[in-house]
C-alpha cells in the first residue's frame, strides 16, 4: 500500500526512468553547460578511467542540483581525474520506490542498472563510482550488493577531500588565510550520508580548506534532523504539524551563519525552499560549490555558476 499521491511518480519512474518524468534525452544537457570536456561511455569504460561518475537524476535534471554536478566535474577535472559518465544510459537508481514501499518497481530499475554498471566495468574487478547523492550511494553501494554486484561508491565530498590533503586541489584558504577572513558557516548532515553510512568528516574538512568557520547546529552529526524530503517525501505534500524542512532551516538561521553547506541535492532543495518560505536570504550551497570558488575565486562567472543558490 503506497500514497495516493505517490502514482505520478511511480509513472515517471517507470516511463522516463526519472521521477520528474523529464525526458531521457536531456539527460545530458548539464555536459554542454560545461567549457571543458566530459568523457560519456558508451560502451565498456576505458581502462584509463579511475571513476565513473553517477550523476543521478536530480543531479542531471534539477537546476540546483546540477549546479553540484558541474563543479564536481569541474574540480575532478582541474585536478586530473580520470573520471567519465554514463550519459543517457543512467536510470533512476529506484531509491524513491524502495523508500515508499513499491519494491517491485525498484527491483526493475535496480536490475537494469545492475546490467548496465556489469556491462560498463565488465571483468574489472575494482568499480568505483563517484556520486554527489547519499540516496544513490546507499542504493548502489549497499542495496545492490542484495542483487549481486559489488561496488565501491564514493561521495563526492570523500573524493575531493582526498584531492585537497593530496595537493591536487589547492583552496586559496590553505594559503596564509587570516583568522578574521573565514566566514561563517553551517553544515547539515544528509541522513544518508551521516547516519547511514557515519561520513560525517570528510564535508567538514573541505569546508575549513574552503575558508569557512563552522557553526554546528544544535542537532548535527549521528543526532542531525532531516530535511524533510527521504522516504519518498521529496513528492509528497506536508499536510500536518510543521513542515520538516522549516523545523531545519529555523535551526540553520538561529546559527546567524552566513551560508547553509549541503552534501545532498534533495537536502539543496528543501532547506532552499525552507528559507525562502522564511524569507531568508541566507545561500544555500553544496559544499563542491563553495570548494570550486576558493580553488579558483578570482575566475570570471565563477560565483554565479557555482555559488548561486537558487
Amino acid at each position: 500500500e503506497f500514497p495516493t499521491e505517490l502514482g505520478n511518480t511511480f509513472r515517471n519512474l517507470e516511463k522516463a526512468g526519472n521521477p520528474w518524468g523529464a525526458n531521457r534525452e536531456d539527460r545530458n544537457a548539464w555536459i554542454k553547460e560545461c567549457s571543458f570536456p566530459i568523457r560519456v561511455v558508451e560502451g565498456k569504460i576505458p581502462d584509463d578511467v579511475d571513476y565513473l561518475f553517477w550523476v543521478g537524476c536530480a543531479g542531471a535534471y534539477e537546476e540546483r542540483a546540477k549546479k553540484t554536478t558541474k563543479a564536481v566535474a569541474e574540480l575532478l577535472y582541474m585536478a586530473q581525474v580520470n573520471f567519465a559518465v554514463l550519459g543517457k544510459r543512467e536510470n533512476c537508481t529506484g531509491d524513491p520506490a524502495r523508500r515508499a514501499g513499491n519494491e517491485f518497481l525498484y527491483q526493475i530499475l535496480a536490475k537494469e542498472n545492475i546490467d548496465t554498471l556489469q556491462q560498463t566495468f565488465g571483468e574489472r574487478k575494482e568499480k568505483k563510482v563517484v556520486v554527489t547523492c547519499p540516496h544513490c550511494f546507499t542504493t548502489i553501494g549497499r542495496d545492490y550488493e542484495q542483487q549481486g554486484i559489488d561496488i565501491t561508491t564514493i561521495h563526492h565530498t570523500q573524493l575531493l577531500n582526498e584531492l585537497v590533503k593530496s595537493g591536487k586541489l589547492k583552496p586559496v584558504a590553505n594559503q596564509n588565510t587570516k583568522e578574521n577572513s573565514k566566514e561563517k558557516v553551517t553544515y547539515h548532515d544528509p541522513c544518508y550520508l551521516g547516519r547511514h553510512n557515519q561520513i560525517y568528516v570528510p564535508p567538514r574538512e573541505l569546508l575549513e580548506a574552503s575558508g569557512a568557520e563552522i557553526t554546528e547546529m544544535p542537532r548535527n552529526q549521528e543526532r542531525s534532523f532531516c530535511c524533510g524530503a527521504g522516504g519518498g517525501r521529496m513528492w509528497m505534500e506536508e499536510k500536518l504539524g510543521t513542515r520538516i524542512n522549516l523545523n531545519r532551516v529555523d535551526e540553520a538561521i538561529s546559527t546567524n551563519a552566513a551560508q547553509v553547506t549541503v552534501g545532498c541535492p534533495f537536502c539543496r532543495v528543501m532547506i532552499s525552499d525552507g528559507m525562502t518560505a522564511r524569507s531568508s536570504n541566507i545561500e544555500v550551497l553544496d559544499v563542491a560549490q563553495r570548494l570550486l570558488l576558493s580553488v579558483k575565486p578570482n575566475s570570471p562567472g565563477t560565483s554565479q555558476d557555482a555559488g548561486a543558490s537558487n
